[in-house]
């Protein structure tokens, strides 16, 4: 009887601890439940995190893109506008040395009026008088007196005439030189206004450049950010080189090429420098990862001159993300030039350029140190531009 009470309770323990253990497993699996579907909620944010993110990068991009060609298309007006200035100063300089002139003119005339007027006064009395008391004799010779005075009259009304149109050039003159001042005054205040424009423009051009490069948080993103760059600038040149060979084969006797001959046929060392500075990353240097530099990149002033290193025809001078403002240049025989990180472009695609002629400002498109982004490309490969550029 003992025994069957005895093995009564262990069944019972054993019920007993099969069903909290199954309980434990119960709640462990939906402990697990839980965590799996709380990791997949943040999963979930996360991958709307991401999008997010991405999304704002390419509105960022978005908005460098027309803020660096906002700031192209203000340095571009702000120069038109300076010419201007600079014509309108010399034609105002050159009316003040004409007014200055017509006044000194006009007071010479004046005085020999007056000298004539008093001459003829003074005569015109004595030969009146002689006229009166005078014998036939000296009536002829007063006669030929009243002659020469008459002649004297003529060129009195011909010095008034002078005098005359002398004063009307001098009013037109002054009222032409106010008219210049009012244009003058109009075009400061316009440059003044582009200028304010102008640095507000580079502003938040420097604040959206901030916002993107803190939303690149690793190198790994880094790398793939550059290649795509790359991707993009070789597709762009593929796209180019397309547009050069068809050209080339409706234009057989195209004067660009009959006048270039391509930098292969340049000697060493003679093509001359896009910019003046100093560089910062040569042709090969590392990068990003295994990512190498295709080019030079030389620090200079911002808003110094690019200049065209050979002749050649412009195939491209437009925003391209990684290089800002890019300009392509063919030279002829397969050869180009690459010139970016520019603030501003002063040619456009289809311009003929010769070597030395401006056709970009040195800009900050690369984030940093005012600099130009300079390649030479063969083939469309991108090759050591060293050894083609002086000393």
């Amino acid at each position: 009887m003992r025994e069957k009470i005895l093995l009564i309770y262990r069944i019972c323990a054993s019920i007993f601890c099969a069903g909290a253990i199954l309980s434990l497993m119960i709640s462990y699996a939906n402990d697990n439940k839980q965590q799996l579907k709380k990791l997949q909620q943040d999963l979930v944010k996360k991958e709307k995190s991401v999008q997010q993110q991405q999304q704002q990068r390419t509105t960022l991009l978005s908005k460098l893109k027309q803020q660096e060609q906002s700031i192209c298309y203000s340095t571009r007006a702000w120069r038109n506008t300076r010419k201007t200035l600079n014509l309108l100063n010399r034609d105002i300089d050159r009316l003040s040395r004409s007014i200055s002139k017509l006044q000194s003119d006009q007071a010479a005339q004046h005085k020999l009026l007056g000298q004539q007027l008093e001459t003829v006064f003074r005569q015109g009395q004595y030969v009146w008088l002689q006229w009166v008391f005078s014998n036939h004799v000296e009536r002829q010779r007063s006669e030929r007196i009243r002659s020469y005075f008459l002649y004297l009259n003529k060129e009195r009304e011909k010095k008034i005439q002078d005098l005359r149109q002398t004063s009307a050039k001098l009013t037109m003159q002054k009222i032409e030189q106010q008219q210049k001042k009012y244009q003058q005054n109009a075009l400061l205040q316009q440059e003044d206004k582009l200028q304010r424009k102008l640095q507000s423009t580079r502003y938040h051009y420097q604040k959206t450049l901030i916002s993107i490069n803190s939303s690149i948080t690793d190198n790994q993103e880094s790398v793939i950010k550059w290649r795509q760059n790359e991707k993009r600038l070789r597709d762009t040149i593929a796209r180019t080189e397309r547009k050069v060979k068809i050209e080339n084969e409706k234009q057989a006797k195209n004067i660009l090429v009959a006048r270039t001959d391509g930098l292969g046929l340049l000697a060493r060392r003679q093509a001359m420098w896009p910019v003046r500075g100093h560089k910062l990353h040569s042709f090969g240097e590392p990068q990003l990862g295994d990512l190498r530099y295709k080019g030079l990149v030389i620090a200079a002033p911002e808003g110094s001159t690019v200049q065209a290193i050979a002749h050649g025809r412009v195939m491209m001078a437009d925003w391209l993300q990684g290089y800002g403002l890019m300009v392509v240049i063919e030279h002829g025989k397969n050869y180009m030039s690459l010139y970016g990180y520019n603030q501003s472009t002063l040619v456009h695609v289809g311009d003929q350029v010769k070597a030395g002629q401006a056709i970009a400002l040195v800009g900050s498109s690369n984030g940093g140190t005012p600099s130009l982004y300079f390649e030479i490309r063969r083939q469309g490969q991108a090759v050591n531009p060293i050894p083609w550029l002086g000393r």
